[in-house]
């Protein structure tokens, strides 16, 4: 098939050739009369779609440069076009890279032509993709201040037809010719790059084209700089496009250009005062879309000021700041964006051990339990729950909360929820029900007594489509074990097929889900160990603790390998569970280990695995 390939692209290069001497030999005047360039042009371009591999002979030679100096603007545009296309694959980028041709390219775009000029960007960006040598190039020739020049072009056409697509292409070839060149970060701004931008995300930015994503990440290229740029014209673009929610990635992208410091000025400049008394003032009229759409605006800013660590402790402010007091008042608003607002804020607030002591001892917790208790089921406002549930996770981080918390129903406002289906939800559903049992063994028995909440736990442990969902869900079963010490939740773990999840996340790739999963399995195997054996081996834990042991123990903190190697001296026990770990060559693994830890913790680990390996019938030396 590559030679194949190799072939058609031969012919029809030679074709071109063919073409043009057949053309430049015939008398005309009509500039369209070069049918047969353009439709081997086409050709070049749809098998460059697919054939520009490491072998390919292909030149760029001199029939590429004449026809971009044909008198046919159709002719050029395809041109560049097929340029474009070849440029897409590493290989092609290197037969593109050439002194004539990049300067041929970059002259062509310092014309009017929007076809020219669109695909001579695809051409010149594609070149310049991980191209060092492209972009040294592009540079030589002032390739800066001409991708400027374009973008304010494609700007100034608005939404004329191909403007989009203009923008689009020339923000791309923008960052791709910026990336990893920091001698020109400094030119960038004072070619006035951010004003430019600017404009294309005022044209682009809420329709979550890639004309705006290209943007954005251009800005994330001087912000990752360390360049300041932040200006009041910025400033609302990015919330303009944070209130559209047209994209998440956009969205993010936002929020790490509104970095702490702007936050902090806002603040402190008293943008959340005044917003709260004009949306207090204004906000019963607000009635139809357009009034409405700005009051989520000034309300999104609110909250988006409060992300920020020192601005929220600045507006905090001991639980004394006006704009604290106000946003808890809004809890019991009419309102409901403004109530969504007052929740996403208590979140935000509740990020420190002290604001949420204090918070749940102003009773803040149970305000937020009211509105769940109206938003427990299918039907609810998605944001509602997601907003109110995150803070509630917050608030019971501490301690000191767990119980206060618990004993205003948590448990029991929360239960109705397992039916929702939403995965954001769910993930922070599961994430409180997990934060509050820590060290609650009553709440965790209350809990995990429940047997459908350990078969629907059981079911999100096997959801591949939401990692953050299955995680939680896997870290909760662990927790229900490990705080309840229950043989009766031991049963139901058992029951719905919990343990092959459980050695599973033996081999998580967080070091702290593998402890988690270490101690349940330790305390599961104590209580029921009948029970468990044969379904231990049946989910090859002794494979999963032979690989455990080989590839993530290098970094990991003595305490879990010694808590891994007591799972074992305890699981050997079991007759059957004894020939599974023989059978899985245990014993060698773990004297491997001896000789890669230290000598303060030597002592201690020799003497576990010289446990295991005698309970094994292998010797330790």
């Amino acid at each position: 098939m590559e030679g194949e390939t190799k072939h058609n692209i031969d012919k029809l290069v030679d074709d071109l050739k063919h073409a043009v001497k057949l053309e430049a030999s015939t008398e005309t005047e009509t500039e369209n009369k070069c049918p047969d360039i353009v439709q081997i042009l086409d050709s070049v371009v749809n098998v460059s779609k697919t054939s520009i591999g490491e072998t390919t002979e292909l030149l760029i030679d001199e029939v590429f440069l004449m026809l971009l100096e044909h008198k046919s603007k159709q002719i050029v545009a395809k041109t560049a076009k097929a340029i474009a296309e070849i440029a897409k694959t590493e290989r092609g980028r290197e037969k593109c890279t050439s002194v004539e041709l990049i300067r041929a390219l970059i002259g062509l775009l310092k014309e009017k032509d929007i076809d020219v000029l669109t695909q001579t960007s695809r051409a010149l960006g594609n070149i310049c993709y991980e191209n060092e040598n492209g972009k040294r190039l592009v540079k030589e020739e002032d390739g800066l201040k001409v991708i400027l020049t374009v973008l304010k072009n494609g700007i100034a056409l608005k939404n004329s037809e191909g403007a989009s697509f203009l923008r689009n292409v020339a923000a791309g070839f923008l960052l791709n010719f910026l990336v990893d060149q920091e001698s020109l970060h400094k030119k960038a701004l004072e070619e006035d790059t951010v004003p430019i931008i600017c404009s294309v995300l005022e044209e682009d930015g809420t329709n979550g084209g890639e004309a705006a994503m290209h943007a954005l990440l251009t800005l994330g290229i001087l912000n990752d700089a360390n360049i300041v740029f932040l200006d009041e014209r910025l400033t609302k673009i990015l919330v303009n496009i944070l209130t559209s929610d047209t994209s998440s990635e956009l969205s993010e992208m936002c929020l790490e250009l509104l970095h702490e410091k702007a936050k902090l000025l806002l603040a402190k400049a008293g943008v959340c005062e005044l917003l709260l008394k004009l949306l207090e003032k204004h906000g019963p009229q607000c009635n139809d879309e357009e009034t409405r759409s700005i009051l989520k605006v000034a309300c999104n800013l609110i909250v988006l000021i409060l992300t920020g660590d020192d601005s929220m402790n600045f507006l905090y402010d001991n639980s004394k700041g006006p704009v604290y007091r106000k946003l808890v008042e809004w809890l019991e608003s009419d309102d409901e964006d403004l109530q969504i607002t007052a929740v996403l804020a208590m979140g935000n607030f509740a990020r420190t051990d002290t604001h949420c002591k204090y918070m749940v001892e102003q009773g803040i917790h149970r305000e937020l339990l009211k509105l769940l208790q109206k938003n427990d089921s299918k039907s609810g406002d998605i944001r509602c729950q997601h907003a109110l549930l995150s803070a509630l996770r917050n608030l019971v981080i501490p301690a000191d909360n767990k119980s206060l918390i618990l004993a205003d129903g948590l448990i029991d406002v929360l239960y109705p929820m397992l039916d929702i289906p939403t995965f954001p939800v769910v993930f922070k559903l599961l994430g409180t029900l997990r934060i509050v049992i820590d060290g609650q063994r009553e709440a965790a028995v209350s809990l995990g007594r429940r047997e459908d909440l350990i078969e629907r736990a059981v079911e999100w442990c096997s959801i591949e489509n939401h990692p953050g969902v299955q995680g939680e869900a896997n870290r909760l079963i662990a927790w229900l074990i490990n705080n309840s010490r229950d043989r009766q939740i031991a049963l139901s773990i058992i029951k719905y097929g919990a343990v092959q999840h459980l050695v599973n996340m033996l081999l998580a790739q967080h070091s702290l889900m593998q402890n988690e999963a270490i101690l349940g399995l330790t305390i599961l195997t104590r209580i029921c160990p009948a029970e468990s054996e044969e379904l231990l081996i049946a989910a090859d834990f002794g494979r999963n603790m032979r690989e455990f042991f080989e590839t993530r123990t290098d970094n990991l903190d003595i305490h879990i390998i010694l808590n891994a190697l007591s799972l074992l001296n305890s699981v050997v026990q079991s007759d059957q569970l004894k020939e599974h770990l023989k059978s899985c060559e245990l014993a060698s693994t773990c004297k491997n280990l001896c000789s890669k830890e230290n000598e303060n913790n030597s002592t201690e680990l020799r003497t576990r695995v010289s446990a295991l390996c005698a309970a094994l019938g292998t010797s330790f030396d």
